[in-house]
């Protein structure tokens, strides 16, 4: 196994990135003390980290490199279904590479592109959505040169329980277990996930041992892989008190927590 910290992502050696998004109806409730839909706040939040990522693309001359390629999953938006979250002329698409990405966005909301949408509608299917990102991190590691590149980043967004877990959660503790067997030459599938609520409570950040709460938080953060060197650098970096072996999991963050975290994901 090569050592990440050596690591360079490129346009030969880019890094895939996959978003798995709850669009489930409680997803219309309101986000900690704000004023904004969990479902709203999560949009935004994502949209930001994109543009943030493409900036970061961008090369001497201007022009904007390959570096990361990006999928968007999903799920509540209809029943039992998760799918790609891609809209305007990106639908349909799977992994979208950071400069398609770019040309295609939906629109622009204060000076900036936007590529998601708050969504907020049905059930719960967190499993299948798991499922998809694990047929696509299998699928893009074995293609090319993949074996050589950053292992891909699962981000989980959500705010409830998997209605399709199946009994004591084993559909989807199944599914991960699996994806955490996948492998670049330089690590295992990340699995990170941010666990957000209508709440206001104590938080818990990236926790070294299970926090005390319901069931499926619990669940999430076992689920959740340990941040690796490069991530654990970017948290100390953006204030966060987290020492090795800390998990990728956060419960209870505001806006800030939210942003933070999934530029804590992204590989820098």
């Amino acid at each position: 196994m090569h050592d990440i910290r050596n690591l360079t992502i490129s346009s030969t050696n880019p890094c895939l990135i996959v978003y798995l998004i709850d669009q489930s109806a409680s997803m219309s409730d309101q986000f900690g003390n704000g004023s904004h839909k969990k479902s709203f706040e999560v949009a935004e939040a994502i949209n930001d980290v994109i543009y943030e990522i493409g900036l970061r693309c961008i090369g001497n001359g201007g022009e904007l490199k390959n570096r990361f390629e990006i999928a968007i999953i999903g799920y509540g938006k209809e029943s039992k279904i998760a799918q790609s979250g891609w809209e305007g002329q990106l639908a349909g698409k799977w992994v979208v590479s950071i400069k398609n990405i770019f040309d295609f966005p939906l629109g622009q909301v204060n000076d900036k592109p936007i590529w998601i949408k708050p969504y907020s509608e049905q059930d719960t299917p967190m499993t299948k959505a798991f499922e998809n990102a694990k047929r696509l991190c299998n699928d893009w590691i074995n293609w090319g040169n993949h074996k050589d590149c950053h292992p891909p980043i699962i981000i989980n967004i959500t705010d409830g329980e998997a209605t399709d877990a199946g009994s004591n959660f084993t559909q989807l503790i199944n599914e991960t277990q699996q994806i955490k067997q996948l492998s670049t030459n330089y690590g295992s599938v990340n699995i990170l996930n941010i666990h957000i609520s209508s709440k206001a409570g104590v938080k818990s950040l990236f926790p070294n041992e299970s926090p005390t709460m319901d069931r499926f938080g619990k669940l999430l953060y076992e689920i959740s892989t340990p941040l690796d060197q490069n991530m654990i650098r970017i948290a100390l970096q953006k204030g966060y008190d987290i020492t090795n072996g800390a998990k990728g999991y956060v419960f209870n963050g505001n806006a800030s927590d939210l942003i933070n975290f999934l530029n804590i994901g992204t590989p820098q």
